[in-house]
């Protein structure tokens, strides 16, 4: 009788091992909630079954997993952004990389030769954090540029920068901040651009720099240029991409509704509103209307409404002769109201000029506009 009870013990205790096995297994290794990002709307802290959209705000829930806890992981440290102030500085420059630097996580911080306040642009005002004696070591250096960028730099900022540069992973400018970056030599053998208009000026001025005129920023990994005002915004999600990934970089982008353009996906220097941007200027002096500006790096078109008291005929021949002054100007046609001709300019190369008048609801429309003779390509 004791060998059957213990036999029955046996069995129950088989049974119950098993079924303990057979349960493990059917446990799911790993385990998903969904939360919806910090956002301040009503579900900020809530937890849900299944993925989805926010009913309050309209966000895709971000996810927790359970069920990972082997999986080594990967230092991410916190990065540090120093913004360079100075009185002048334009104020694109320096709010379009410290928004998107704030997005992405970074500690930002501003820094000047000084602790007094900073005009940046004509109405901010601001406090630097730091002097450039008590800013400890970062990451990044952002340098704006701005009018006092340009000429007459401040040597305090270069003497500073120069100091800098072996300590500090990533050197970066905005705009004409190239031309302090390029005094304190650390441009020298390295990819640069700059605001369009001077870009010859940086490349005279910095030969051993190899000066771009055909991307909206240079990234040489240790430095960092931009060409103009929003370009810097651009590059920022580059320097961004370099730390936490461009899958990261561009989803932040995405968040900040902001179209990121990478390296070769636009340069102002090269559109084709360059062959006929000075014609345009004067065109405009004659029109009550400027009603349509569009075209890309191989076309353009501006369209003008003239002011109904203007002699025609005076303002065909004014444009033609107007035209031809234009050095590598060729006019090839002068009609009673077209004008054509072919124009070599110096960077974006040769092209083909159009003028031409319609009447249109009782006025005359211009249009002004250029086609480069030789597509332009993305390098």
């Amino acid at each position: 009788m004791r060998n059957y009870f213990l036999l029955a013990v046996a069995l129950v205790f088989s049974f119950s091992t098993n079924a303990q096995d057979a349960l493990a297994n059917l446990t799911p290794k790993y385990s998903v909630q969904y939360i919806c990002p910090p956002c301040g709307c009503p579900q900020d802290g809530n937890h849900f079954d299944a993925p989805g959209i926010c009913s309050d705000c309209n966000m895709a829930y971000n996810t927790q997993l359970k069920g990972l806890e082997d999986k080594p992981r990967i230092p991410s440290p916190r990065r540090t952004a120093a913004i360079v102030l100075f009185n002048g500085a334009d104020i694109m420059d320096v709010t379009g990389p410290m928004s998107v630097f704030e997005h992405a996580g970074f500690n930002v911080v501003t820094v000047a030769k000084d602790g007094e306040p900073k005009r940046i642009g004509m109405h901010m005002q601001l406090v630097p954090d730091h002097t450039f004696q008590s800013l400890p070591d970062v990451d990044v250096i952002m340098v704006p540029g701005g009018g006092p960028a340009e000429s007459n730099q401040d040597m305090d900022i270069v003497n500073w920068l120069r100091e800098r540069d072996s300590r500090t992973d990533t050197m970066f400018s905005v705009c004409s901040g190239a031309f302090f970056l390029g005094l304190a030599g650390i441009l020298d053998n390295n990819e640069a651009t700059t605001f369009a208009s001077l870009i010859p000026n940086l490349r005279t001025q910095f030969p051993k720099a190899k000066v771009l005129d055909n991307v909206k920023y240079a990234n040489n990994g240790h430095v960092v240029t931009s060409s103009g005002l929003s370009s810097g915004i651009d590059a920022s999600f580059e320097v961004v991409a370099k730390y936490y990934g461009v899958g990261i970089a561009q989803d932040i982008a995405n968040r900040m509704e902001y179209p990121w353009k990478r390296k070769n996906d636009y340069a102002r220097s090269q559109l084709a509103d360059n062959f006929i941007a000075t014609t345009g200027n004067l065109v405009r002096q004659f029109a009550t209307k400027y009603h349509h500006s569009e075209g890309n790096m191989n076309a353009w078109e501006y369209r003008y409404i003239l002011w109904k008291g203007t002699d025609i005929d005076k303002f065909m021949d004014l444009m033609a002769e107007e035209l031809q002054k234009l050095p590598n100007f060729e006019l090839n046609a002068k009609r009673e109201k077209e004008l054509s001709g072919t124009y070599t300019h110096p960077v974006v190369g040769k092209g083909e000029v159009f003028l031409e008048l319609v009447e249109k609801e009782g006025a005359h429309e211009v249009s002004l506009s250029a086609k480069r003779l030789d597509n332009y390509s993305i390098q």
